[in-house]
């Protein structure tokens, strides 16, 4: 096992504190059989309590050996036994006949059992429709574990509701419409950008957006806000009598925005973590502007 720590500063608190990040290198057993592979997790000998924040199984599949691509349904089992197995994880794959494809399963639980018990634990791989071999040419897990069985608060994931201002609806409609903060979760790996791809931690967070009417007098974000809805009641008139566009007035919008702490992987080096803080993540007010 290979313990790579965080390239960032610790902090003294124990409230501060970040997970490392292990590789695990496993080892992979062809069972003779078109389409299964055992892959072994073998006994470790760490000795102080161990808490999985995550863990991912990484495998990297050969190329089919046919001449078509095949799309397949590669399924995950935990054995507890030789006659006992958990159903895990369930993935659709392309896999083509001169490519080889990364495939990733998340085994945070099956990780923390192991751990926890230190003995042999054995993940089986299945493809469901392969009409060639599935062969599995490397396999290993990163983990983020803490050396605590207590899971700690940290401050890289925290956030403080109280600072939200959120839409308190009441069974006034017009109230609802005003320009308020409304609720809005991210999930980074739903959005398909290559560099959300290599965040760890979080994986979602509460991101927040702005909507709703801005009419006269109400929670202008600054006087230039108050004096640009004021110019807008004069030039309705004017521009409909010169067929203009009026003078937009304010619109609902961020007033107060809060930066998010992301662990991510070091893109210049695979085996590190860095943790970034970037800024204007998070809406936690909202004015007219």
């Amino acid at each position: 096992m290979m313990q790579v720590y965080l390239s960032t500063k610790q902090s003294s608190s124990r409230e501060n504190q970040v997970p490392q990040l292990v590789t695990i290198d496993v080892g992979i057993h062809s069972r003779g059989l078109l389409s299964s592979n055992m892959i072994l997790l073998g006994t470790h000998n760490l000795s102080e309590p161990l808490e999985v924040d995550s863990g991912e199984l990484k495998l990297l599949l050969s190329p089919v050996s046919s001449m078509e691509p095949e799309t397949v349904q590669v399924r995950l089992y935990e054995h507890f036994g030789p006659k006992k197995r958990h159903f895990v994880e369930e993935k659709t794959l392309y896999l083509s006949h001169n490519k080889t494809k990364w495939c990733e399963f998340d085994v945070t639980s099956s990780l923390q059992w192991w751990l926890s018990d230190k003995i042999n634990s054995k993940l089986e791989i299945i493809c469901l429709n392969c009409k060639s071999e599935l062969n599995v040419r490397a396999a290993f897990v990163n983990a983020l574990i803490f050396k605590d069985t207590v899971r700690r608060k940290r401050s890289v994931f925290s956030y403080d509701q109280s600072r939200r201002t959120d839409c308190r609806f009441t069974s006034n409609s017009k109230h609802k419409m005003k320009c308020c903060r409304h609720n809005m979760t991210v999930t980074f790996k739903d959005l398909r950008f290559p560099e959300m791809a290599s965040i760890i931690q979080p994986k979602n967070y509460e991101a927040g957006y702005c909507q709703g009417r801005c009419p006269p007098n109400y929670n202008y974000a600054t006087n230039h806000s108050r004096i640009q809805t004021l110019v807008h009641q004069l030039d309705k008139k004017i521009a409909k009598q010169h067929s203009r566009r009026a003078i937009p007035k304010a619109c609902c919008s961020p007033s107060k925005l809060e930066p998010l702490e992301i662990i991510r992987v070091d893109p210049y080096n695979s085996a590190k973590l860095i943790v970034e803080k970037w800024e204007n993540m998070e809406v936690t007010e909202c004015a007219c502007s």
